[in-house]
């Protein structure tokens, strides 16, 4: 468990909602308790419980009712229509909204996993966020469609941490995936990627949109579902091959 905030250091630790509780506008009110899963690298845990009592100490009161608390109203508006496969439009800043919101929930899906596990994401990453306050140069992010799950034999909520093996010199690498009901947020990390050059984009595809950087208008929910049984494949690809541009 760690001692000060995770992001800048401070302390006294709070309690945070890995996912706000106010995301239960999302859920079916008949649904008492909803299947999760949580996997990262080869650790698979089932949980039969309420996704959003999940809690971790690792964030100082100033972060967690500040800028985190803020990431979470940038995107009340549209995270739930998001979940529910209901019309809406990502424009650009709805964009960046849900990709910092998902990368700061990401990071603290990490810390409900033993130590050995959480490592996927080292600590400067967690620092980077709390000054950038949203995703680096250094990481694309894309969304994805999966239908509603139609019982509890398909998680609601699922989450996934994949690290990659880098030399010393060419620095850190990982994929996290988060699945909430239809949506599927994907954020990769590539090792550093200098001033002046840039990520080239992922590839649109009718399941799957590019999201960060910034894309044109997504109109949700995407013409094509994901099916379930890809999340694996999906979220732990054998490679990370990804090309770097001129800005």
């Amino acid at each position: 468990m760690a001692k000060v905030c995770v992001f800048c250091g401070g302390t006294p630790l709070t309690k945070e909602h890995v996912l706000p509780r106010w995301l239960k506008v999302a859920f079916d009110p008949t649904v008492r308790r909803h299947r999760y899963v949580r996997l990262s690298v080869d650790t698979v845990r089932h949980h039969e419980a309420p996704p959003l009592n999940e809690q971790v100490k690792v964030v100082c009161s100033e972060c967690n009712s500040g800028w985190m608390n803020q990431l979470e109203e940038n995107v009340r508006r549209f995270l739930p229509d998001l979940i529910r496969g209901n019309p809406c439009d990502l424009d650009a800043g709805a964009q960046r909204a849900l990709s910092a919101w998902s990368l700061k929930t990401m990071l603290m899906f990490q810390h409900t996993h033993p130590a050995d596990v959480r490592g996927v994401i080292p600590a400067d990453d967690f620092r980077t966020f709390h000054e950038v306050r949203e995703p680096t140069r250094s990481m694309l992010g894309r969304i994805g469609f999966m239908n509603h799950p139609p019982d509890d034999s398909v998680p609601l909520v699922d989450t996934m941490c994949q690290g990659y093996a880098t030399t010393e010199t060419s620095g850190v690498a990982w994929i996290s995936t988060l699945k909430i009901g239809c949506m599927v947020v994907q954020i990769v990390r590539a090792p550093d990627v200098a001033e002046g050059k840039r990520l080239a984009p992922f590839e649109v595809m009718p399941s799957l949109h590019p999201m960060w950087p910034t894309e044109e208008l997504i109109q949700w929910p995407l013409p094509a579902a994901i099916p379930y049984e890809q999340m694996v494949d999906l979220g732990h690809p054998d490679g990370l091959s990804l090309t770097i541009l001129p800005a």
